[in-house]
C-alpha cells in the first residue's frame, strides 16, 4: 500500500508521481470533507460511548449475580450481529416511513428525512454503532468493577457516602484507565465505520475515511490516491494504537 501510494495507477496504466498523490489528496474536496467527517465522528463516537456503557454498567452492577449474568448475554447480542444485517433493520427504523418518525408523529412532529443531511445521518450512525458496540465495553467496565476491593465500599458506606457518591467519587476514578482506553477504541472504531455509511447513507457527506478510500479506489479505479489515504489513516490508527497499548499496559499494573 505504502509503495503504490507513490504510483498513479488502475491496474492498467501505472506511473511513479513521487508525493503528488498525498499533495493532492489535500486539494481534493472529497478527501477534505471526509476528514471533517471523519472528526465529527471522532468526537461524537467516543463520548456517547463512554456515557452510555458507563451509566448501563452502573445499572448492572446493582443487579443480582443471577440478573448480571442475564444482562451481560443481552447487551452483548448485538456486538455478534454483521453490520450489513443490523443496517437493514436500521433502515427501516429511520426510514420516512418507519419506526422512528411514526413515534414522532404521536408528538404531531413532521416527519424527519435521517439521512438526508451531513449532521442528522452521522449523529444516527453514530447511534447505530454505539449499540452495536457497546456491549463490549460494558464487559470491560464489569470486569474493572469486579477487581475494585470490597473493603473499599464498605468503609465508604460507614463514612454515610450514598451509592450515587460512591460511584462517582470512588469508582469512577478507579476505573479511570479501562474508560480512556474504551475512549481510545472508540476513537479507532470512528474512522473505521464502513458498513453502515455503505448500507444506509453511501454518500460523500456522511463518509468517513474509510468509506473515501472504498469509493476512490473500488468506484473511480484511482488506486495510487486510494492508497496515499490508506497510508494516512493507518499513521493516525498507529498512533491512536500507541496510546491504547500504553493505557492498557498502565491499567494492567
Amino acid at each position: 500500500v505504502i509503495e503504490m501510494s507513490f504510483y498513479q495507477t488502475n491496474f492498467i496504466i501505472t506511473r511513479f508521481v513521487g508525493l503528488q498523490n498525498y499533495v493532492d489528496l489535500f486539494n481534493n474536496e472529497a478527501f477534505i470533507q471526509s476528514i471533517k467527517n471523519s472528526l465529527l465522528y471522532i468526537t461524537i463516537l467516543p463520548l456517547l460511548n463512554v456515557i452510555v456503557s458507563v451509566s448501563i454498567t452502573f445499572l448492572i452492577a446493582d443487579l443480582s449475580k443471577k440478573w448480571q449474568d442475564i444482562s451481560k448475554i443481552l447487551i452483548y447480542i448485538p456486538v455478534l450481529g454483521g453490520g450489513i444485517i443490523l443496517a437493514q433493520v436500521w433502515r427501516w427504523v429511520f426510514a420516512i416511513d418507519g419506526l422512528m418518525n411514526w413515534i414522532l408523529s404521536l408528538f404531531h412532529i413532521a416527519p424527519v428525512y435521517w439521512f438526508g443531511n451531513s449532521v442528522t445521518s452521522i449523529v444516527v450512525i453514530c447511534v447505530i454503532v454505539v449499540i452495536a458496540s457497546f456491549g463490549g465495553y460494558i464487559i470491560m467496565l464489569l470486569a474493572a468493577l469486579t477487581s475494585i476491593d470490597k473493603s473499599i465500599y464498605e468503609a465508604a458506606k460507614i463514612d454515610g457516602a450514598s451509592d450515587f457518591q460512591i460511584k462517582i467519587k470512588i469508582i469512577l476514578p478507579l476505573i479511570k484507565s479501562t474508560i480512556a482506553l474504551i475512549y481510545l477504541l472508540s476513537m479507532i472504531a470512528s474512522l473505521q465505520i464502513f458498513e453502515y455509511i455503505y448500507a444506509l447513507v453511501p454518500q460523500q457527506y456522511a463518509a468517513t475515511i474509510t468509506y473515501n478510500i472504498y469509493v476512490t479506489g473500488f468506484k473511480n479505479s484511482k488506486w495510487g490516491l486510494a492508497s496515499a489515504q490508506a497510508v494516512i489513516l493507518m499513521v493516525i490508527t498507529f498512533i491512536l494504537s500507541y496510546f491504547q497499548r500504553k493505557i492498557g499496559n498502565e491499567s494492567n499494573k
